[in-house]
């Protein structure tokens, strides 16, 4: 939103009513509008609509994962350019993606889309457990569950009803998770950053503990396999311009990279500041000019309008977080005062910082090192959300 401003755009920002007292960024916003429920698909396009006859829209813009599924349907209904529902799908439904990247030969773990009981029978015959019960629709790992026998899948589907069909089955695959997020202009993959997560968001979001990611060592096999393996996923997926979040895991079975889970935005739990802080390349500003730079837009002759996407210079350092919920609503990180960490998290109950350093083995033995700390002086036994 301020970087748009800043560009000479004018901001509007739509948001639910009981988020109206967030911390927008007034002073870079022009309007703030609100709705009862940002996802009802009748009164938000009424709404906009209305909007639109005294206010030109030029480019609708979600903020988060939820928001995609209404941005593509105000700029179908607006005929505004941008992702469409049809794309949107490949972004969103994890069955959709799934069977996209399957199509065209990238490995995904064996899965069954939760419909037909002969198919969903063979499936379990065929597929040894544990698996994991998926919501199609949901952003991250919300949703998930583990699934051990038969008997309790049955007995989870009863509990779903006529909600089964927006749920699949997956092979639960053991080992590390990775996410590459990634600037595409014109379909081409022009900036991507490889990272590893310390623990697997799944298990953060069911049992807890201490939440990290850091960019991986350029030029290692396996970075030179995601970097790869991620240019085939958004050439598979369709993405024509914009920014990705996408999450593969290496299998303990057979050290393979494997596609998990793909997302049109900027990525959530302050990916986008390691990025940043490894590169200099801010991926919500990158997401800003890609938008707001197509040849549409060059009557309003401001900077940039109508000239081709140009990637700003990159740095090549490698940086890392790391969060927890704390027991104390203002956590005393005096103690973590090492000349690489260069971020502090300032929110109540939460512990967190982000580290930089041009050598990556550094970057990895500190949060090692405060992963052990932060659960020792701050760790809150219970869940970790994945929006931090």
């Amino acid at each position: 939103m301020i970087y748009a401003k800043q560009m000479g755009w004018r901001v509007l920002v739509m948001t639910t009513a009981k988020s109206l007292d967030q911390a927008w960024p007034r002073d870079h916003v022009d309007d703030v509008f609100a709705v009862p429920d940002l996802f009802d698909e009748k009164v938000v396009k009424n709404v906009v609509s209305y909007l639109a006859r005294s206010r030109r829209i030029d480019r609708i813009v979600p903020m988060g994962d939820f928001e995609v599924d209404v941005a593509c349907m105000l700029r179908e209904h607006l005929r505004l350019p941008g992702m469409g529902e049809t794309t949107m799908h490949y972004f969103r439904d994890k069955l959709a993606m799934r069977m996209k990247a399957q199509e065209d030969g990238i490995p995904v773990p064996d899965f069954v889309h939760i419909l037909n009981y002969d198919e969903l029978n063979a499936y379990l015959n065929r597929v040894p457990g544990p698996w994991i019960l998926k919501p199609r629709m949901e952003a991250a790992s919300f949703g998930i569950k583990k699934i051990n026998h038969p008997q309790e899948l049955w007995d989870k589907l009863n509990e779903l009803g006529d909600k089964q069909s927006g749920y699949l089955l997956e092979k639960f695959t053991p080992g590390d998770v990775y996410h590459v997020d990634s600037v595409v202009s014109e379909s081409e993959v022009v900036f991507a950053s490889a990272s590893k997560y310390g623990k697997p968001m799944l298990a953060l979001n069911t049992d807890g503990g201490v939440y990290t990611t850091r960019t991986i060592k350029r030029g290692t096999a396996e970075e030179k396999a995601l970097q790869k393996l991620n240019k085939e996923v958004i050439k598979s997926l369709g993405l024509v311009r914009g920014v990705t979040h996408i999450e593969y895991i290496k299998s303990e079975a057979d050290g393979k990279f494997y596609f998990l889970e793909a997302g049109a935005r900027v990525g959530a739990a302050r990916i986008p500041d390691v990025i940043y802080r490894a590169t200099d390349i801010c991926l919500w500003h990158e997401w800003a000019r890609l938008d707001l730079a197509g040849k549409d837009l060059a009557k309003y002759d401001l900077p940039g309008q109508g000239e081709p996407y140009k990637l700003p210079k990159v740095r090549k350092d490698y940086a890392g977080v790391i969060v927890t919920l704390a027991q104390q609503e203002h956590p005393d990180m005096s103690a973590y005062n090492d000349p690489e960490v260069v971020w502090v998290q300032k929110k109540k109950y939460h512990a967190g910082l982000v580290v930089q350093s041009n050598d990556a083995k550094r970057v990895e033995e500190l949060l090692e090192q405060y992963a052990q700390r932060f659960a020792r002086d701050f760790m809150a036994h219970v869940p970790l959300k994945a929006n931090v």
